[in-house]
């Protein structure tokens, strides 16, 4: 689980950090931004910061999805088969690949970046928010 979690909130918040410098330098977005009444710096707007968030949490979920689909199918076998008989997870992925094709370790995809969507968004949100009330100063 681990092997999934760490590397996808790295990637995320990479993304994320990345998307909103972006969002904050260039004029496509100037209508989505709000300006800080007190200091006059631009900050994302809710709307572009749900938009980043759920970008950042496609391109995770997108990145990790294999590892997570072979540690789900390793618990499986784990109810079901005899310890003698079970894969590690390269046998485990090689197998996969070779039986189902490469698609099968992205299967289960669609609904789960429907969970992911607005959850990463919401965390997000609530990341500003957080940084706001507990006044985080920062380049941007």
């Amino acid at each position: 689980t681990l092997l999934v979690a760490v590397p996808n909130f790295a990637i995320s918040y990479s993304v994320y950090g990345t998307l909103k410098e972006h969002a904050l330098d260039d004029d496509l977005f100037y209508n989505l931004r709000r300006i800080d009444a007190d200091s006059g710096e631009p900050k994302l707007g809710f709307l572009l910061t749900v938009m980043c968030g759920a970008m950042s949490g496609i391109l995770s979920t997108c990145l990790t999805f294999p590892m997570d689909t072979i540690r789900r199918r390793m618990q499986i076998q784990s109810l079901h088969i005899p310890e003698a008989e079970r894969l590690n997870s390269i046998q485990q992925f090689r197998h996969m690949v070779k039986v189902e094709g490469l698609n099968s370790v992205y299967r289960g995809l669609t609904p789960e970046l429907l969970k992911v969507m607005p959850m990463v968004s919401t965390m997000f949100v609530v990341y500003e928010w957080s940084k706001e009330m507990l006044d985080v100063k920062h380049n941007r």
